[in-house]
């Protein structure tokens, strides 16, 4: 392992790619000339190793460059790679070198990201990731996939996402709930599964037979013909024993069917957005393709659990608000920490976010009060620490409707079998999808819903 000389008479100390960017700034500040500095740019590339670009009031001498970059070696060793760049260069080489490095150097402006200042010195960094720019690459505020004002007129389409870091969280089933208790209240919902490694949606409401496109088939499809019908790749609710003449329609958009085709279609998904906003992009030509054929007052979108590129881009960059599920596990907050961070560093403060604490303990059990106050408390810590804004203003830890103030889905024994909402109009089977339904819209997700509704100006 590689180590440095902290230049502070401590000694020495190990380098990581977690303390690479601290190093960096600390071999800036060693240097005896860092007063030619204006800015400094701190380059991380897609394999973890750093360059610079250096904003100097003045041209730097090829010795008192070299004297930097010896520091460089000897403080970041393998981290270090033994590029700089240079916006005054000697009028000399101003012809070849300056029509090189000027794209460079407009790629990186347009990229990189505030840090701090020091000693009279702006600090940015540029990070270049391969993947998950979804979540860590906001060099902007991000936008949903029409505006916020778009989606509360009359008429308007909401777009929010369900997310749970962990798997078994019971996510879709809460959102197959939310979306029955607003089809009851007389709105139209769509369903979109964008879980397309693991899906499940489309399984509770239609056999398997009755599953034919979906996400996958309209990502694939669409780029290839712009002239896809949206309609093709969408289901139609109308199981009579789970809805209502006077209830609102219900759609559903599933990954897709799970076939010998499926991963070869699953293959073809660029993940990594190796073609910037791509992903994005078809997602959100998917979208308005729904709003424009169907008119639906919400699509609730479920969303792929973990740190998965797909996720990144359904709640990060589509949605008008995201539903977070978790329970009090470590390893629960530990990803929704890091998902609240990212939500806080790329929309504004309108961006509304619920946190649910799902299969918690029932409202008749001993422990519930005493974990329902746990779960808050640690709710409260982390958005204090990762979310709120001590600008704007921290709400006490009382305040209810805010972010730390969570919902609850106790623990249903019954929703450890299988969740089937379809029947073959048999009595047998009518009881069966008129019991989960009866579950489905109990008053946990009722309040879910109601809170999303009150996202929008809506009662």
């Amino acid at each position: 392992m590689w180590m440095y000389l902290s230049g502070t008479g401590e000694g020495e100390g190990m380098i990581t790619f977690n303390n690479t960017l601290d190093i960096a700034l600390q071999s800036i500040h060693q240097w005896n000339y860092r007063n030619l500095l204006t800015i400094v740019t701190i380059v991380r590339d897609v394999y973890g190793k750093v360059s610079f670009m250096m904003d100097n009031t003045e041209t730097v001498p090829d010795e008192v460059q070299q004297s930097l970059i010896v520091i460089l070696e000897q403080n970041m060793g393998p981290y270090f790679s033994g590029r700089i760049y240079w916006k005054r260069i000697p009028h000399n080489r101003q012809n070849t070198e300056g029509r090189r490095i000027a794209p460079i150097i407009n790629i990186i402006e347009g990229e990189r990201l505030f840090w701090k200042r020091e000693e009279n010195i702006d600090f940015y960094v540029s990070e270049r990731p391969i993947a998950k720019k979804a979540w860590i690459k906001t060099p902007d505020i991000l936008e949903s996939v029409w505006s916020y004002e778009s989606a509360v007129e009359e008429n308007g389409t909401k777009v929010v996402t369900f997310y749970s870091f962990k798997g078994g969280m019971g996510r879709t089933t809460a959102l197959a709930g939310v979306a029955l208790t607003l089809a009851m209240q007389g709105k139209n919902v769509m369903m979109v599964d964008t879980d397309i490694e693991a899906p499940g949606l489309a399984t509770l409401f239609f056999e398997t037979d009755a599953i034919t496109k979906g996400v996958l088939d309209y990502l694939i499809e669409h780029e290839i013909d712009g002239n896809v019908n949206i309609g093709d790749y969408v289901l139609d609710v109308t199981e009579p024993a789970l809805l209502n003449e006077d209830d609102g329609q219900i759609y559903l958009m599933p990954a897709g069917r799970v076939d010998r085709n499926y991963l070869q279609k699953l293959a073809r998904i660029d993940y990594q957005d190796n073609r910037e906003n791509h992903l994005k992009n078809l997602m959100t030509a998917l979208l308005v393709d729904v709003r424009e054929r169907y008119e639906v007052d919400y699509i609730l979108i479920d969303a792929r659990a973990g740190f998965h590129d797909m996720g990144g881009v359904a709640v990060a960059q589509l949605p008008h608000g995201a539903v977070l599920f978790g329970n009090d596990s470590r390893q629960s907050w530990d990803g929704l920490t890091q998902v609240l961070r990212a939500i806080a560093e790329g929309h504004t403060e309108d961006f509304p976010v619920m946190l649910v604490d799902t299969m918690c303990a029932k409202p008749t059990a001993a422990n519930f009060i005493s974990g329902r106050e746990r779960f808050i408390q640690n709710a409260y810590t982390i958005c204090v620490e990762n979310y709120y804004d001590s600008e704007s203003g921290i709400p006490g830890i009382e305040a209810e409707g805010e972010i730390h103030s969570p919902e609850f889905v106790p623990f249903n024994d019954e929703l450890l079998h299988e969740v089937i909402l379809y029947s073959d109009g048999s009595q047998g089977q009518n009881q069966r999808v008129s019991a989960f339904k009866t579950i489905l819209i109990s008053d946990c997700y009722k309040k879910i819903a109601d809170r999303i509704k009150g996202w929008f100006g809506e009662e």
